[in-house]
């Protein structure tokens, strides 16, 4: 890991490298020293090598690992299984727990063919498109996707492990490798608590998805562990030990690969599974949400509406179109486009002193998380919405904590009441709820539906979440 981290390193410096050196990098002097002390690092790196590997051949344990290892890619069986799950070893070694069939992956295959040659002729005849799709496939992913950096994960590995270990040990996690469509490797923890006491008769499973930081060890899993339902946490392509790039395509392709274990392998029906995302995880849940409409519910967490409007403000004023032209045509993250289409319970969660998704972390009028209630409300009761009645909802947006409870009052809402006039079970969206209704009924119903969807938790974007809030949806 640390000759790969050298490596890359060096790659990027490699322009700031020649231009310092100029004519003089190229002098035979400098070729013969180079030359000179390359050998001898690869010397030393090949001892290092053959000494662990030397090492490790006469290591009991390892040895006792190494024929667990070949016994499991022998016969994967249930034995052999719970074998090698007491270690913890390089993933590309890890047996492959689930994978699609060799149809569907062939049929996948042949669409995508098509697909890039459409995408090349696209490519070719707009030099704009074609500058967005170089500078999101260089520099551009890294910046949606730090987790995906290999620095990051150099300098978060032994938190990681450590995380891993106590899943495992603490709470019964079990390491599962998955295969997608598109021939990646999703690194995934499973805690089932199926057959514990508390949830027994109810048993539910917490999809996780991580935000453009975050990892399974070190995440919003533990705020899902302690509801004590069964929780499933996975890696982003590129994150950890899973492979690829977290391109849009990669990335539903993962977490379509994660639902599908969750149904096939691990046996929950969709009715019982809640797909709980953080901040740019949002969209991978809502991805899921719109393909699998009859998940029990969805929770998000600091997320936004649209990745446009958060990339904008982050770039040079003079690239504001460039960068908005190629998130919509080739990292077009629009969670409320997915999330509008799902017809299930949800529960919006904002962060009131957000500083990564409130355009003014000193404003909680501008977190984008309001925009994608406000899209939300208006799929499901378009009739609720006037001019009056929006207004109403955005000095409500514009409030939170105990303020939010001053606007109630200023618009005389008692949100027990509210309650008795929303059919809650009807999800045949939209509804025809305020039809007819005047303006001062209309806020009132809006301003219940405002709360009865959204959460304030009065934090910053890292703070993990209590798990309280996850009660009010489970």
């Amino acid at each position: 890991m640390t000759t790969y981290i050298v490596t890359q390193v060096a790659t990027y410096l490699s322009p700031a490298l020649l231009y310092m050196y100029g004519k003089w990098l190229l002098s035979p002097e400098f070729v013969n020293k180079l030359f000179f002390r390359g050998s001898i690092l690869g010397i030393t790196l090949m001892t290092t090598l053959i000494l662990r590997s030397y090492g490790r051949a006469i290591n009991p344990k390892y040895q006792a690992f190494y024929n667990d290892l070949l016994s499991a890619k022998l016969d994967y069986s249930t034995d052999n299984k719970k074998k090698l799950h007491s270690y913890d070893f390089d993933f590309s070694a890890w047996p492959i727990d689930f994978s699609w069939t060799p149809a569907e992956e062939k049929s996948y295959k042949s669409n995508l063919i098509s697909n890039n040659f459409k995408m090349s002729l696209k490519l070719l005849s707009s030099p704009s498109r074609l500058i967005g799709f170089i500078a999101l496939h260089t520099f551009g992913i890294s910046l949606i996707y730090p987790g995906s950096t290999s620095l990051l994960f150099y300098l978060m590995d032994q938190n990681l492990q450590k995380g891993r270990r106590a899943l495992i040990t603490s709470f019964g996690g079990v390491r599962y490798k998955l295969k997608t469509i598109d021939g990646n490797f999703v690194d995934s923890m499973f805690i089932d608590k199926r057959h514990s006491n508390i949830n027994s008769l109810n048993p539910k499973l917490i999809i996780c998805t991580e935000g453009n930081a975050g990892f399974y060890e070190a995440g919003i899993m533990s705020s899902a562990i302690e509801t004590h339902h069964s929780v499933l946490g996975w890696n982003h392509p590129g994150f950890g030990y899973s492979t690829g790039v977290p391109y849009i395509e990669q990335e539903q392709n993962a977490a379509e690969t994660v639902i599908e274990f969750a149904i096939k392998h691990l046996k929950f029906s969709p009715k019982s599974i809640i797909l709980y995302g953080w901040s740019i995880g949002g969209f991978a849940s809502t991805y899921l949400a719109k393909k699998f409409p009859d998940v029990h519910a969805v929770i998000l967490d600091a997320t936004f509406d649209d990745l446009a409007p958060l990339a904008i403000p982050r770039m040079p004023g003079f690239a504001e179109k460039l960068v908005d032209f190629t998130v919509k045509e080739f990292t077009n993250l629009n969670v409320a486009e997915n999330l509008v289409q799902y017809p299930g319970p949800v529960l919006l969660i904002r962060r009131s002193s957000d500083e990564i998704i409130a355009l003014d972390p000193q404003n909680v009028a501008t977190n984008r998380a309001n925009y994608l209630l406000e899209l939300l409300l208006e799929r499901r009761f378009p009739k609720l919405f006037s001019n009056e009645s929006r207004s109403a909802l955005w000095v409500w947006l514009s409030t939170s904590g105990e303020q939010q409870k001053q606007v109630h009052l200023q618009y005389d809402v008692d949100l027990n009441n509210q309650s008795k006039l929303f059919p809650s079970s009807n999800k045949n969206y939209p509804l025809n709820l305020g039809d007819g209704w005047k303006d001062q009924e209309k806020i009132k119903m809006l301003l219940y539906l405002a709360d009865y969807y959204m959460k304030d938790y009065n934090s910053t974007h890292c703070t993990p979440l209590p798990t309280r809030y996850l009660g009010f949806i489970i």
